[in-house]
């Protein structure tokens, strides 16, 4: 079960993307990071976000990419 920042990650991914995407892109960036969704801490959320921007706006647009990283940035543990 993915950690509570993780999660909240999840809910705003899936506004955007669905909830099968939302799980497999934080998965996915997580380990491109050198985390996973159980590890994830503040710390990682600045680069977890470009990363996850970056994925989002090849698939649904650079804006909403940017938005998304930014609320991602913004959460807290």
């Amino acid at each position: 079960m993915a950690n509570k920042l993780a999660q909240e990650i999840e809910k705003i991914l899936s506004e955007a993307v669905g909830e099968f995407i939302a799980k497999a892109t934080v998965k996915k960036n997580c380990e491109l990071i050198g985390c996973t969704p159980d590890t994830l801490t503040p710390a990682h959320l600045p680069e977890l976000a470009e990363k996850i921007s970056k994925s989002v706006s090849f698939f649904s647009g650079k804006d909403v990419g940017s938005n998304l990283a930014e609320r991602i940035k913004s959460l807290k543990a």
